[in-house]
């Protein structure tokens, strides 16, 4: 766990989104051993919470409080994580995965500000790492969980941002001819597992991750 993950954000209290009251609600309507089956988590019936990976990190959340804690140190992720954590938990519906890359333009019909998000994410990584180490952005992704692949592309990674939400990243480095580009896309049966507002959330926080732990290791020099 690495310290700009931790919860450091506030938001306003009238933004309906962080509402953990109403997310709590929502999974305090289910089973917890119906929530482990259908968001293929552990669910430890002793302790009462909930276990998995996300982004290479374990996680905790506990039942019925609800409360999301990093397994090893017990502090909270950041709010735009801990939230579609939660609603991962109360979405969830056990579908398989469709096994296709989806653009958010492509998962749902007139998905709400679909160049917002393609600017805040492949706009964004590309504008943080053209040009920077293949190598080194390989490292950062591995050190998030990403699982680098061979391809055309000259970075692609999948991210397990939870157990049945897969994310891909796929970078293509400017040359002397063509710009250069990014892509962020998801399993195109995502919607069973996290809402639109989700992916508008999750989507430039791990921009975010990934552009600060590149920093991070550039500071080390590691």
């Amino acid at each position: 766990m690495f310290p700009y993950m931790e919860e450091h954000r506030t938001v306003a209290s009238s933004a309906l989104y962080y509402d953990f009251e109403h997310a709590r609600r929502l999974l305090l309507k289910k089973n917890p051993i119906e929530i482990a089956r259908d968001a293929d988590v552990i669910f430890d019936e002793k302790n009462s919470c909930f276990s998995f990976l996300s982004l290479g990190q374990s996680i905790t959340v506990s039942c019925p409080e609800y409360n999301v804690t990093f397994t090893e140190t017990g502090k909270s992720p950041d709010l735009h994580w801990y939230m579609p954590i939660l609603h991962y938990l109360s979405i969830a519906d056990g579908a398989p995965p469709g096994g296709k890359m989806a653009s958010i333009r492509d998962i749902k019909e007139h998905v709400a500000h679909p160049e917002l998000f393609e600017h805040e994410t492949g706009g964004r990584l590309i504008k943080n790492f053209d040009g920077k180490s293949i190598d080194r952005i390989k490292e950062v992704c591995s050190a998030l969980g990403g699982e680098v692949k061979e391809s055309k592309e000259d970075l692609f990674a999948i991210f397990a941002f939870l157990p049945r939400f897969p994310v891909y990243i796929k970078l293509w480095m400017s040359d002397d001819e063509i710009p250069g580009s990014g892509k962020m896309l998801f399993d195109n049966r995502c919607l069973h597992y996290l809402d639109e507002m989700d992916l508008h959330v999750l989507g430039p926080l791990l921009v975010d991750f990934l552009t600060m732990h590149y920093a991070f290791i550039e500071h080390r020099g590691v």
